[in-house]
């Protein structure tokens, strides 16, 4: 990628970098204004592995450095955030003693200690700093100890490993036909012990959802999307519908419902699109109507100073048809300000925000621009800071 320069200042999306002062009506008690650009990274002759828009992806805070990994291959990019360019390639074995591979590869992590976990769906792979495997981990009750899985109930192993390589945390509940997630599912690697903490987020979602028959006794649907964010040993979570969120406080062993109210966009989706179709057009027609109400994407948390973020977005009238709002939430997830980005500007992803993390107190979100990798990039400014 020499060919791109390594700053490469928003011309898809601006038309330059923007510093502009709050519109909230916080504007006089909370200084914040923020920039703009996108960085493209530097990969050389290689050709990044970008055909899942880095879902499987992962960012050290520690090392200032992005992982992203080749389902298939096992082959790892690691990507140095400071220069903006790849910093090596490792090739990971996929079978043998130290194989990462089981089922199918659905993520990985790389802990603060240097191990490095891979995730298979309904199992996990650690391997130490030499790339040593040391121990594997299954999602089922006769591999754990603690709480048991009532029958049919499961584990979704698109789950989060904590970044200190502790515990793992995902959603169980009964994922069949009629079936609905129970809560959050705790994993500790030390004594392999389960804890199921029930939360009841979802039982109202399945009002979002758009259905399709296509015969034989099959139907697909389009539901709204939920977001597990880690916090230390407690967790987040919440989902693209509403404008709220669930913090489970693993001191107290208790789980605080929060919600919130935007100046900017409407709380909640409204459902005022058809929820059945007969055909490919009409449920991609209703599904267009979904997702342009309001979609609110996950929250990313900056290790440094404690913070939270939160991108949503909205259709309206503006440049390029939907306004984008930044939330910013403090360490007890009280909401400090919303901010309404620019109209000219657009963060990527399809229906929610792309792969977003933040590295040295700025946020950066996954774009592909022409099989390329990059980042947009907002810099957050603090009058107190």
């Amino acid at each position: 990628m020499t060919r791109y320069l390594f700053l490469l200042m928003v011309t898809v999306l601006l038309s330059c970098s923007s510093d502009k002062q709050s519109t909230s009506e916080k504007a006089t008690d909370f200084d914040f204004s923020y920039t703009i650009d996108t960085l493209m990274v530097d990969a050389g002759d290689e050709f990044l592995f970008l055909n899942m828009d880095l879902f499987f992806s992962d960012y050290s805070a520690k090392e200032g450095l992005f992982y992203n990994i080749n389902p298939q291959s096992g082959r790892v990019e690691v990507i140095d955030m400071k220069s903006n360019s790849l910093k090596k390639l490792v090739q990971y074995e996929m079978e043998g003693p130290n194989g990462i591979l089981e089922m199918a590869i659905t993520g990985l992590k790389k802990t603060t200690n240097g191990d490095l976990f891979f995730m298979n769906y309904m199992m996990m792979n650690q391997l130490d700093s030499t790339d040593t495997k040391i121990a594997s981990y299954r999602l089922s009750n006769e591999f754990l100890n603690g709480d048991t899985l009532a029958e049919n109930v499961e584990i979704d192993g698109m789950g989060k490993i904590a970044d200190d390589g502790s515990y793992f945390a995902s959603l169980y509940g009964n994922y069949q036909t009629g079936g609905t997630i129970q809560g959050v599912a705790k994993l500790t690697f030390a004594d392999s012990t389960l804890q199921l903490i029930p939360l009841d987020f979802w039982g109202d979602m399945d009002k979002y959802s758009i259905k399709m028959d296509v015969g034989n006794g099959r139907a697909f649907s389009s539901p709204e999307f939920k977001f597990l964010t880690l916090d230390g040993p407690n967790f987040i979570v919440s989902t693209t519908a509403k404008n709220e969120l669930w913090h489970y406080d693993a001191a107290m062993d208790s789980v605080f419902h929060k919600e919130y109210s935007s100046v900017f966009t409407q709380n909640e989706k409204v459902v005022n699109y058809p929820q059945t179709a007969n055909s490919q057009k009409s449920f991609d027609q209703a599904n267009k109507q979904k997702n342009d109400q309001v979609v609110f994407g996950p929250l990313v948390k900056d290790e440094k100073s404690g913070r939270f973020y939160r991108y949503s977005r909205e259709q309206d009238d503006s440049e390029n048809k939907y306004a984008y709002v930044l939330s910013i939430f403090d360490q007890q997830l009280d909401q400090l300000h919303e901010e309404k980005l620019s109209e000219e500007i657009t963060i990527p992803g399809y229906y929610f925000t792309s792969r977003t993390f933040v590295h040295e107190g700025m946020l950066y979100s996954f774009l592909n621009i022409e099989d390329e990798m990059a980042f947009v990039r907002l810099k957050p400014n603090f009058g107190n800071d």
